[in-house]
């Protein structure tokens, strides 16, 4: 399976969350259309939160393109945010799609293009009593790495200074692959660390990365607020979502040692390589640890730093005390709790 990049414009759309299944999804498009009526245009695209997955299914927000305003009723008129797309055509029972979706995952890594945790998938046709018939256009939309460094670079050390330090990505293109990619981001790196200050590093780069889910950041931050006990969460992170990191608190710092990405691979490897790939959850740094900057790994400090500023509604400060691209075995932060912080 080769990969189709398209660049997907914001979009108007009529929307209803729920939570299920996908058996749900036809009496819901019929009546999302019903309320749309002529302003209808177009296929519906779910929008899977993937990590909001139980047994009773996942939370989806329905949608269908609109050509105009309409009244929603009960539903919600929104703008659906654009993005680039990486495509895959699943074709056949939708219990299926994720073998389709195994095919697609490894050709855009071969990219070195990170996903974000929601995809989407625009339902061509759903056909639940005949399923050799449904068809399915998987978008996973990619996180722009790229552009997202340019605009903090910018905001951090101004047009002329991020110019310098990213002189090379004008080589790069979506089809680029990623080891021209991870030396291109190497060297942009080198020239970032002669020019630019710890706190500048982790400013620009911490906002590049995955994005924590906002809705289990939600959970958390409502805990704050009724308990104001710092403890009191970090021990509901541990009994809860498995997206929530097991951290440790010692004093006014929280500690956040990363598990492996793929655990099973990690117990089952013989070689560092092998254990570096398991460990791992960046696409962009597989085979390069050791060859890229240890800056860059201010970038996955984005991952704490947005679920403990959520919880706080505080700016933090995060240090990244270990990491694979300074040598380290695993990758660790370092939460610095404000004062006052119980």
């Amino acid at each position: 399976m080769g990969v189709e990049y398209r660049r997907i414009k914001d979009t108007l759309v009529l929307a209803h969350r729920i939570h299920g299944k996908v058996e749900d999804l036809p009496e819901l498009f019929t009546r999302l259309k019903q309320a749309a009526g002529e302003a209808a245009v177009g296929s519906p695209v779910v929008v899977q939160h993937f990590p909001l997955t139980d047994e009773k299914g996942t939370t989806m927000d329905v949608c269908l393109p609109l050509t105009k305003q309409v009244e929603g009723g009960d539903f919600q008129i929104m703008t659906l945010e654009g993005g680039i797309a990486a495509i895959a055509l699943h074709k056949g029972p939708y219990d299926e799609i994720l073998n389709t979706y195994r095919e697609l995952i490894p050709n855009v890594y071969k990219h070195g293009h990170p996903i974000q945790e929601n995809g989407r998938e625009v339902f061509v046709n759903l056909d639940l009593e005949n399923p050799e018939n449904t068809v399915v256009e998987i978008q996973a939309m990619i996180i722009d790495w790229d552009n997202r460094l340019d605009q903090h670079l910018e905001r951090v050390l101004g047009a002329e200074k991020k110019d310098y330090v990213l002189d090379g990505f004008r080589d790069l293109t979506l089809e680029t692959e990623q080891p021209q990619r991870a030396s291109i981001i190497k060297d942009a790196l080198h020239k970032l660390d002669e020019i630019a200050s710890e706190d500048q590093k982790y400013e620009a780069l911490s906002c590049c990365g995955h994005e924590f889910p906002i809705e289990l950041i939600h959970e958390m931050r409502d805990l704050y607020r009724e308990t104001r006990s710092i403890d009191t969460v970090i021990q509901a992170m541990k009994e809860g979502h498995y997206f929530y990191p097991k951290v440790r608190r010692e004093g006014n710092i929280i500690y956040d040692r990363k598990g492996p990405a793929r655990k099973q691979a990690f117990e089952e490897a013989k070689t560092r390589e092998e254990k570096m790939r398991a460990i791992c959850f960046c696409p962009l740094l597989k085979d390069v640890w050791d060859e890229m900057p240890g800056t860059f790994c201010n970038c996955a400090a984005g991952w704490p730093r947005r679920l403990f500023e959520g919880i706080l509604e505080t700016p933090l400060k995060i240090d990244v005390v270990k990491a694979l691209t300074k040598g380290d075995d695993y990758c660790e932060f370092a939460i610095h709790l404000p004062d006052g912080v119980q």
